[in-house]
C-alpha cells in the first residue's frame, strides 16, 4: 500500500485536502487520517481527528498532520521525517500560503524552506499557495453560484472590481478577505469556521479544479501533479 504524508497550515487546508483527495482517488480507495497539533509554542501536543478507515479495495494511505501554522509546517516535517521514512511513507508534502509573505519574497521563501529540510530516502515537496489558498476557491467560480445564484462572475466584478472567472486570482493580495466579501454580499459568512469550511468543500467543483484551473492557477497545478505521482497505482 502506498503511503503519503501531506503537512498542512490550517484547518481550511485539512478540509480541503480530504475532500480533494477522496475526489481523486475515490472513496473506498484511499484511507485518510487526519492529525491536529494543539497548545502553544510552549507545549505542543497533537490529537487524532479521524482514524483512516481501512477496505479491501483501499490502495493509498495518506496522512494528513495539521500543524495549524505556516511557520510550524517545515519544522513538523522535520520532527518527523525519520518516523514516517520508517513507517514506510514514499512522499512527504508541504502546503502553506505565501502570506504574510510579500509575494516578491516568494523565491527566497521557497530557497529557505527547502534548505530547512531533511535531506533523505523519500522526497519532500513544498506547495505554496499564492497568496492564500483562497485564491483557489475565487477561481472555482462556479461554487459562487452554488452558495446563491445571484453570485455570477459579472455581478462580483460590477461589485468588487475583478471577475473570477477570467482574472488571475493568484494577483489578488488577501484573497481571504475576497471570499468574505463575497459571501457577506448575499448574508453568507466566512469567518473559517468548521462549519462555514464544510459549506465550502461541499460546494467545490473538484472536476473543474482538476481538469480546467490547473492550466491557469500554478500553485493548484504543482499540488496535483504531486497527488498524480502518488496515486499511480
Amino acid at each position: 500500500m502506498k503511503k503519503l504524508a501531506i503537512f498542512v497550515e490550517g484547518q481550511t487546508e485539512q478540509i480541503f485536502i480530504e475532500r480533494l483527495l477522496k475526489e481523486i482517488a475515490g472513496r473506498n480507495r484511499i484511507a485518510i487520517e487526519i492529525i491536529a497539533v494543539n497548545g502553544n509554542q510552549l507545549k505542543r501536543y497533537t490529537t487524532l481527528i479521524k482514524n483512516a478507515v481501512m477496505t479491501p479495495e483501499t490502495k493509498f494511505y495518506v496522512l494528513v498532520y495539521n500543524s495549524f501554522s505556516d511557520n510550524s509546517v517545515p519544522s513538523d516535517i522535520r520532527d518527523r521525517y525519520s518516523s514516517l521514512t520508517a513507517s514506510g511513507y514514499e512522499r512527504v508534502i508541504g502546503l502553506r500560503d505565501v502570506f504574510p509573505i510579500p509575494i516578491y519574497q516568494k523565491s527566497k521563501l521557497i530557497t529557505g524552506l527547502r534548505y530547512s529540510l531533511p535531506q533523505g530516502t523519500i522526497p519532500i515537496d513544498i506547495v505554496l499557495a499564492v497568496m492564500e489558498i483562497e485564491a483557489w476557491f475565487l477561481a472555482e467560480y462556479n461554487h459562487f453560484i452554488k452558495i446563491d445564484a445571484s453570485l455570477t462572475p459579472e455581478r462580483i466584478k460590477e461589485c468588487f472590481g475583478f471577475n473570477p472567472k477570467t482574472d488571475d486570482m493568484e494577483a489578488r493580495p488577501k484573497p481571504s478577505d475576497d471570499m468574505k466579501q463575497i459571501y457577506n454580499l448575499v448574508g453568507k459568512g466566512y469567518n473559517k469556521s468548521e462549519k462555514q469550511l464544510n459549506r465550502l468543500a461541499s460546494n467545490l467543483d473538484y472536476e473543474f479544479l482538476y481538469i480546467e484551473l490547473t492550466n491557469s492557477v500554478p500553485s493548484l497545478k504543482e499540488l496535483v501533479e504531486y497527488l498524480d505521482l502518488f496515486l499511480i497505482p
